[in-house]
């Protein structure tokens, strides 16, 4: 590259700026503030560098393009644009003469764009967080006066440390993670120079830690001593003031091993009785994966007892309050309900409260199914049931992606249907649950 002058760069100077594997800035002087910003795809963008608070901040002008945008038209626009601030005018007002750049509209540009790759349920799931915690406060604002201090204010304000189950840092780190892919959109575009967001997850420690400094197992809590499963079907049976929906789906959950976001909101439609078979679309799992769970006899003997009260109904269970749901975000806070009256059920089936609060919970039957079959793998596997079997009964994903992209299935069904007839019956060696 010829010698380029460092005070007054000429269209000449700025042809001959070579780009790099990853951008950078360079002064092109007169005024002392005209910069311009060269991308590895080759795009050069001017720009005004200016001081606020501390702050450097960069207002975007536009591209470098010979013969149509020079040198020339943007030391007139950078002029103009700092006697404006001289005027008394803030950045704000400047860059706000283009609404593309408020917070809420480059969130919805975010949030198109996680629709397109992910499912409607998480998609959905980005966008209440967002609109609970983020937007009240943001939405509004221009992203170039948003600072890191801003946004840690409002993460500091969700943070429980004195509470170990529920200190939120599960959802801290997708906030997070949400407002860093945000910005990166306008810094994509020079709007911005830097992530206000990016280091924001380092003021908070890790899960992991946090429960280790806490001295707290982060494991699923979930039955796995025989003599407590033993215990909790016997108080289960006795339990006499439960609903009799409450008690099939109990037993529904159980012995399908299904999350219970997908027991809760079990639909008739997905239920083939001819075939035995309970068909969950790709939709409704968290892993984006249709899943099939084989119908064992006592979960058709559930079902066949709840048809009679609410086989006219969309819903196998409750129909009528999710039937009340007039939208999306109405339906999600049914569900949810659902899902810790499941759990609530389950934790109160004895006469003292508080004997199974802590030991069970609607996921850890999941751990219970998983720990039962692992013990008895070297049984399992005479009846050519591998751990792929186990892992596709859980609706677990293959972790490894090139695996994944090959496989259509890690078990046949009939191999699932054998393995949950052996998890029934066992269940039924250590307790009958009917």
């Amino acid at each position: 590259m010829g010698n380029i002058s460092k005070a007054n760069l000429l269209d000449k100077d700025i042809r001959l700026l070579v780009t790099k594997s990853s951008r950078y800035i360079k002064s092109v002087g007169n005024p002392k503030e005209l910069y311009i910003w060269v991308n590895p795809n080759g795009i050069k963008s001017f720009c005004v560098r200016i001081e606020e608070n501390g702050k450097t901040k960069h207002i975007k002008l536009k591209e470098f393009r010979e013969g149509i945008y020079s040198v020339a038209e943007a030391r007139r626009d950078a002029t103009k644009l700092l006697k404006e601030l001289e005027s008394g005018k803030d950045i704000a007002t400047i860059k706000g003469k283009n609404d593309k750049y408020l917070f809420k509209n480059l969130a919805s540009s975010f949030l198109a764009t996680q629709r397109k790759k992910c499912t409607k349920a998480y998609a959905d799931k980005i966008e209440r967080t967002l609109e609970m915690y983020i937007m009240p406060k943001f939405g509004d604002i221009d992203v170039s006066t948003i600072k890191s201090s801003d946004l840690l204010e409002v993460l500091n304000g969700i943070f429980r440390p004195e509470n170990v189950t529920a200190s939120r840092l599960e959802t801290i780190d997708r906030i997070c993670n949400y407002l860093n892919k945000i910005f990166e959109i306008a810094i994509d575009d020079d709007y911005i120079a830097k992530n206000p967001a990016k280091k924001l997850r380092t003021n908070f420690p890790t899960k992991h830690k946090f429960y280790t400094a806490n001295d707290y197992d982060e494991r699923i809590v979930g039955l796995i001593d025989e003599s407590e499963i033993k215990e909790w079907i016997k108080d289960f049976k006795a339990k006499v003031r439960m609903l009799d929906g409450n008690r099939r789906m109990i037993k529904l959950h159980i012995l399908s091993a299904n999350r219970p976001r997908n027991t809760v909101t079990a639909k008739w439609a997905y239920i083939d009785f001819e075939n035995k078979l309970w068909t969950i679309p790709a939709s409704e799992m968290k892993m984006g994966i249709t899943h099939i769970v084989p119908l064992t006899e006592p979960m058709i003997k559930i079902l066949k007892e709840q048809q009679l009260f609410t086989g006219n109904s969309e819903y196998i269970f409750e129909p009528k309050s999710f039937e009340s749901a007039k939208n999306d975000d109405e339906l999600e806070v049914i569900v949810q309900g659902r899902v810790n009256a499941l759990r609530n059920a389950m934790q109160g089936v004895a006469s003292d409260a508080k004997k199974w609060s802590n030991k069970v919970t609607a996921h850890g039957w999941r751990k219970t199914f998983r720990t039962l079959a692992t013990r008895n793998s070297a049984k399992l596997a005479l009846m050519d049931i591998s751990n792929d079997v186990i892992e596709d009964c859980l609706a677990h994903k293959n972790g490894n992606k090139i695996e994944r992209s090959y496989e259509l299935e890690r078990a046949t069904i009939e191999q699932k249907r054998a393995l949950l007839e052996w998890y029934g019956e066992y269940l039924n060696t250590i307790e009958p649950l009917f």
